[in-house]
């Protein structure tokens, strides 16, 4: 005859909280982007700052990468006019956690920002170099992969097709 020990109610409870803000944290530290969802790294970030349904325009970024920042700049000009109709998102690889945030201070401040996982990369099919855009339709299919920085003029062109001329930057 096998003697069971029980655990006490305390510490059966206890296990079940753990087990609870575990799942909790999880869910509010991943957010569900129309085409992918990644960890953010910015911690107050909400689904409802990347609505699904929407195109979606996301550039990989590395820490100290200069073109990374200058291609920055031109997608918060696209976020600062046309967040309704397009979601820009920001995408950190090849770097740490602390890395990739203390990176973020030279992107817009309300730029939805993600730590790319390995999933995501195989999804993309990987990425030479940063900066790195991926073009999204609404549905979260990719349109365009390009590597390097984008003047501002085919930004332009790529928003006003992306958002069927609803946007013009």
């Amino acid at each position: 005859m096998k003697i069971i020990k029980v655990k006490p109610r305390w510490l059966q409870i206890k296990m079940v909280l753990a087990i609870a803000s575990t799942i909790v944290f999880a869910f509010i530290t991943s957010v569900s982007a129309a085409p992918f969802t990644l960890k953010s790294l910015k911690p107050a970030v909400t689904a409802n700052e990347v609505t699904s349904k929407l195109p979606t325009i996301t550039m990989i970024f590395q820490p100290d990468c200069s073109w990374c920042k200058k291609q920055g700049i031109a997608l918060a000009n696209v976020y600062e006019q046309c967040k309704d109709a397009v979601n820009v998102s920001l995408v950190g690889a090849k770097g740490n956690r602390r890395q990739l945030k203390q990176a973020l201070k030279h992107y817009h401040k309300d730029l939805p920002a993600f730590i790319a996982d390995a999933k995501f990369l195989r999804k993309i099919g990987g990425y030479q170099a940063s900066p790195t855009t991926i073009i999204y339709d609404d549905n979260g299919d990719i349109l365009l992969k390009k590597r390097g920085y984008i003047a501002n003029d085919k930004l332009q062109n790529v928003v006003k097709v992306l958002t069927q001329g609803a946007c013009l930057i």
